[in-house]
């Protein structure tokens, strides 16, 4: 029997070390990079009171399952995941996922000196095993920051599951080796629109001059989010060629137009959250730019946008930018 569980919806997570906090956000992806579980309808109000037993029931055996599973893994270490992922036949996904989450939380100087060789080890054999499991051995591999990890994750952009390619080209971001770029700069040409802004987003993190012609072509790009993260890449690496695109993402009428395809390819209109995060990473690279062609609309957001986080990153912007003034 095909195994149907879901796994929890990962995020690839903001890289710390990038200057400005600005961050992959895979809610702004046309293709996501994760299955995304379908929500599940809201219980109707009409229902019969007896159809509220049983799933109470369900809700307490899910809160004991989740609570038990919390106590066993509490005090684990990524070798033992990593031991676990090894010896399991079915679901090696699931502590794929814990140690991909458990590495995100720690530092990696106090592994085991054998974990790194022996991750990527298992990352190089799970070729044909679950995509699932592959997707989180790329996230463990970023996460640890090591070196040594590039040419396994280089290998895995031409596995044939598109998820898998985007979690290798995330992890070689976080990586930040330049070695990465070959592999990389080709994908800005993929057909897959996710492949195109997660290799814009990893290209802006190992600032290699080679990457800057393509970044600039791709702020053409038909598919918007794709063109943002080539502006926020080339602001990062000091190129003001998206400056055009960074001051127009501060319009929300603009971004209000701005449509995504879900899951079943219909368009839908960007998520406050959303919009919030292009808002806020369009300020931050103004700020990385020292930009001040946008200072008018940077007051407007900071006196009078509806979102109050949008508010302070605006004001933020305006204290780093220079003669920008409190104005």
């Amino acid at each position: 029997m095909k195994d149907v569980s879901r796994e929890p919806t990962p995020d690839l997570r903001s890289d710390p070390d990038v200057p400005g906090d600005i961050r992959y956000d895979p809610d702004l992806a046309v293709h996501e990079p994760a299955e995304i579980p379908g929500e599940p309808s809201v219980p109707s109000r009409r229902r019969s009171p007896l159809l509220l037993f049983p799933l109470g029931l369900l809700l307490l055996a899910i809160a004991v399952y989740v609570l038990f599973g919390l106590i066993a893994n509490e005090g684990r270490t990524p070798s033992d995941y990593l031991d676990e992922i090894r010896i399991r036949r079915v679901d090696a996904w699931e502590p794929a996922f814990q140690l991909s989450r458990l590495l995100a939380e720690r530092d990696a100087k106090g592994l085991d000196p054998r974990f790194v060789p022996d991750l990527i080890t298992t990352f190089e054999s799970s070729r044909d095993e679950d995509p699932r499991l592959r997707r989180y051995l790329a996230l463990s591999l970023g996460e640890v920051r090591d070196p040594r990890a590039v040419g396994a994750l280089l290998e895995a952009l031409h596995d044939t599951d598109a998820q898998t390619a985007i979690y290798a080209a995330w992890a070689l971001g976080a990586l930040g080796d330049p070695r990465a770029a070959p592999g990389l700069i080709p994908l800005l040409d993929h057909e897959d629109p996710g492949l195109r802004k997660i290799a814009a987003y990893a290209l802006g993190a190992l600032d290699v001059p080679e990457s800057l012609p393509p970044l600039r072509a791709l702020l053409h790009d038909p598919v918007e989010d794709v063109a943002w993260n080539a502006a926020l890449s080339l602001a990062r690496q000091g190129d003001r060629s998206g400056l055009p695109l960074l001051h127009r993402m501060l319009d929300r009428a603009y971004l209000d137009g701005v449509q995504r395809a879900d899951e079943s390819g219909r368009p839908r209109a960007l998520t406050e959250e959303q919009k919030e995060d292009a808002i806020k990473n369009a300020l931050r690279s103004l700020v990385l730019l020292g930009d001040t062609g946008a200072l008018d609309d940077i007051r407007r957001l900071r006196d009078g946008d509806p979102n109050l986080r949008v508010r302070q990153e605006a004001f933020g912007s305006l204290e780093a930018l220079p003669k920008a003034g409190q104005r």
